[in-house]
Formats: C-alpha cells, structure tokens, sequence
C-alpha cells in the first residue's frame, strides 16, 4: 500500500502550448532561397536533360527533343505543384467568377488581352533595341537559337504556345509563387483561411515576377517577363486558380507567330501602337477586374 504525501501526486496533464507561427528575416530568407532554388532546378533540369537527349539520340531534331523536354518539365512541375497545393496560401475553394457565363467573358477577355500585349511587347521592343545594337544582336541570336526568330513548325508552336505556358505557370505562379506567399505570409490561421493580406501579396508577387524575369536569362525577355509576372499573379489571386494565367500566357506566346508579321506595316506607327495598345491593355484589365469582383445578390456570392 502505498501512502501519498499530502498535496502530492501525479501531476495532471498540461494541454499542449500553441506553437507561434515562425517569422522573422530567417524565415523569409528560408522561403525566398527555396523559390529561387525553384527556378534555378527548373531550369538546370531543362538544360541536363535536352544535353542528355540530344547525346543519346544525335540524329534526332533538335525541336522534336526540346518538346519532349517541355513535356517532362510539365509533369515535374505539375507533380511539384500537386503536393504543394493543399497546404497553398491562395485557396482555389475562392475560385471567382462562378458563374458559366462570366467565366467565358473572362475567357475571352483573356485571350484578347494576350493579343495585345504581344503587339505592345512587340512594338516597345522594336522602339528600344535598335538603340543598343549590342543588345540587338545578343538578343537575336537567343531568339534564334531558342528557334522563334524563323518560320515556326507545329512542333515549335505546340512547345512554346502551350506546354511552355502550361508548365511555367505551374512552376512560376504555382510553386515559386507559393513560396514567396510563405515567406512574406506565414501565420497558419491566414494559410487554413486564404486571407492573405494585399500587402504581403504584393510583395510575395514581386518576388516571384523577379524570378521569373531571372529564369529567362536576358534583360530583354526578363524586363518585360517582371511585368507579366505581376499581371500574371495578380490574376491568378483574382481567380484563385492558375488556368486563367496559363490561358493568359498562352495567348500571349500563342500571338507571336501572328503578330510578328505586323511590325514591317506599321513603319512609323509604332509609338502610336504602343499608346493604343497600352491603353486596350489598361481596358482590359479593368474588365477582367470587373469580371472576378466578388459580387452579392439575393443568390450570395457569384
């Protein structure tokens, strides 16, 4: 028989304390390096396995390799952004607009809005590499070795108007931009709700637009890929989804071929393009704002 000490005794349990979101420069960094190493083994990844292919199959077409290439960055980054986005900061449960009609406005809006750009890109390239020939010609021997600057094959078109987008946009707005949420939101209540506040995400949205703009490895194609970044970022907390970002983006690299021709016609008119473009551009925004607005009628939220 035991005898007790008066006022002893086992101790009753302690509820576990609640653990305190990590924050602080440490974390951050933490984040902002794993997006960064996101990119960086996006495209190390690109470049070990078209040098494998094209050693392994020489005979090969070039074009042919670097599509399959895209395709196995697709799935990888798919897969990638598949175990990230239960835990995602921006929740797809807020997916706007909900109704059919709207999301086909939106649709179609999009695919303008690419258009456009791709003649504003187009035009304000055209205005400003002829005054920094070295640049001109840097930037002409990438696009001719990345096989953009000739006649463009079905097999090009597929690779760079719709597995490219597709997979960028997974890795880009999907994974890079998840971490860069992370680092800038990391309070778990705010994770499980989806509220990020529009300050964090700001900053969380240039971070992964300078990324981007790095991952393309020139200052041409990397000034005007920061932009698109944000816009591109922008939509995809509007919508709470990446597709309308991969549609976005697809428009944008889809016009190219149909644009290119254009700039010889204009001659002059490229400052007045630029100003009408970048006036549709703001107009079209402004609808696709417009169009993935929560609203509230006697139905609730659509």
């Amino acid at each position: 028989m035991e005898v007790g000490v008066p006022g002893e005794g086992p101790e009753p349990p302690r509820s576990p304390e609640p653990q305190k979101p990590r924050s602080g420069a440490g974390h951050a960094a933490r984040w902002v390096l794993a997006a960064v190493g996101a990119g960086c083994a996006y495209l190390l990844a690109q470049i070990v396995a078209l040098v494998a292919l094209n050693l392994a199959l020489p005979s090969t077409d070039i074009d042919l390799l670097t599509l399959v290439v895209t395709m196995a960055s697709l799935a990888l980054a798919a897969f990638w952004w598949r175990r990230l986005r239960p835990q995602a900061r921006l929740r797809p449960e807020a997916a706007r607009p909900s109704r059919p009609g709207r999301r086909v406005l939106l649709a179609c809006t999009l695919l303008v809005l690419g258009f456009v750009l791709q003649v504003v890109i187009g035009a304000a390239v055209s205005l400003v590499l002829p005054l920094f020939p070295e640049v001109l010609e840097f930037y002409l021997e990438l696009m001719e070795l990345a096989g953009v600057s000739g006649p463009t094959d079905l097999v090009t078109f597929v690779d760079l108007a719709m597995l490219t987008p597709a997979a960028e946009e997974l890795i880009c707005r999907g994974v890079i931009f998840e971490f860069c949420l992370r680092a800038t939101c990391p309070e778990p209540r705010l994770a499980a709700r989806g509220d990020v506040p529009p300050a964090r995400f700001w900053v969380a949205n240039v971070a992964q637009a300078l990324v981007f703009a790095l991952m393309h490895l020139n200052i041409i194609q990397g000034a005007y890929a920061f932009v698109l970044g944000l816009l591109l970022g922008w939509l995809v907390r509007r919508t709470g989804r990446l597709r309308a970002g991969v549609l976005l983006h697809m428009a944008i690299n889809g016009s190219s071929e149909l644009v290119g021709g254009l700039y010889p016609l204009l001659g002059d008119a490229l400052v007045p393009t630029l100003v009408v473009g970048g006036l549709a551009s703001a107009a079209l925004v402004w609808v696709a704002a417009h169009l993935t607005a929560e609203r509230r009628d006697g139905a609730g939220t659509v």
